[in-house]
């Protein structure tokens, strides 16, 4: 008799089946307006929708997933629900606060939530100067190199 799934296998099961539905739904939903316009993104889908299936597999199958120890292999079910809602809030806010504004704030927000001990003053203005760095590089990659563009400040 197989032994009772345990929280890790419950949530690799769940994380995985959300995964391949997330693959499926971007690869039906896919357009593109060139003849090489899925050159990155189809292949991008496609090791998506595996690596999803792959974790799917292993917790139907009830395999440990991951090297770490006890402590870090801890799942921390409430930082996930906040950074999930977090980055729910930060892509219904693009719209209003524009792709720099809103990902700046998102990403310090998110550096804060994984930061285990409280914050200092030191900490956190080095979160704001990395996310600046981060959220204004893909901002000069999406709109210089790639013509692509993003959410503007509405205000």
């Amino acid at each position: 008799m197989a032994a009772p799934a345990t929280t890790a296998d419950k949530i690799n099961v769940g994380v995985g089946a959300m995964i391949v539905v997330v693959a499926a739904v971007f690869w039906f939903q896919r357009s593109y307006t060139t003849a090489y316009g899925g050159t990155f993104a189809d292949p991008v889908i496609i090791v998506l929708a595996v690596l999803g299936l792959v974790l799917l597999v292993l917790g139907l199958l009830r395999r440990p997933v991951g090297h770490g120890t006890e402590e870090e292999e801890k799942m921390p079910l409430r930082g996930l629900v906040i950074a999930v809602l977090l980055l729910t809030a930060w892509v219904a806010a693009l719209p209003y606060l524009g792709y720099l504004v809103g990902g700046i704030i998102f990403f310090v927000l998110m550096a804060v939530l994984m930061r285990s001990g409280r914050p200092s003053l030191r900490g956190l203005l080095l979160d704001a100067a990395i996310s600046v760095v981060i959220v204004a590089s893909f901002y000069v990659i999406f709109t210089e190199v790639l013509y692509v563009r993003l959410p503007e400040l509405a205000f």
